[in-house]
């Protein structure tokens, strides 16, 4: 089975996130934005230096993610069937077939609530420092 490489790069967030908090003193834990990201096929690896952080699908659950702004996460679904990776604000959406790989890019720290659009009760969080 032929493995599809994703990268979703949401540049247009950090400018947004940027923006929306000048004059505000509070940090926010959740990202908002009204920015959307577009997926893009490709063969891109992580950048030299930049630790690669992973996000599974299996059993249909997503594991815990981390990472860092900026750096690859790379998205595996160990499962027989196709799932997404959806931002609840809307900011990314990834599908990724089974038994198939992607990576996603976030340029912004914050915590990012995400589910499967196919199983709703697919739930799970992506933190970025």
């Amino acid at each position: 089975m032929k493995s599809t490489t994703r990268l979703v790069s949401i540049g247009i967030l950090s400018a947004v996130l940027a923006v929306s908090s000048c004059g505000s003193d509070e940090e926010s834990s959740t990202a908002t934005t009204t920015a959307k990201a577009t997926s893009v096929t490709t063969g891109a690896t992580t950048a030299p230096g930049a630790a690669a952080s992973g996000l599974t699908i299996s059993g249909f659950a997503f594991s815990p993610a981390t990472g860092t702004a900026g750096e690859v996460i790379t998205i595996e679904n160990k499962d027989t069937a196709g799932h997404t990776v959806t931002a609840d604000d809307d900011s990314f959406d990834i599908p990724v077939g089974p038994g198939a790989s992607a990576e996603l890019v976030i340029p912004a720290a914050g915590t990012y609530a995400i589910h499967c659009n196919i199983h709703s009760s697919m739930t799970g969080t992506i933190v970025v420092s």
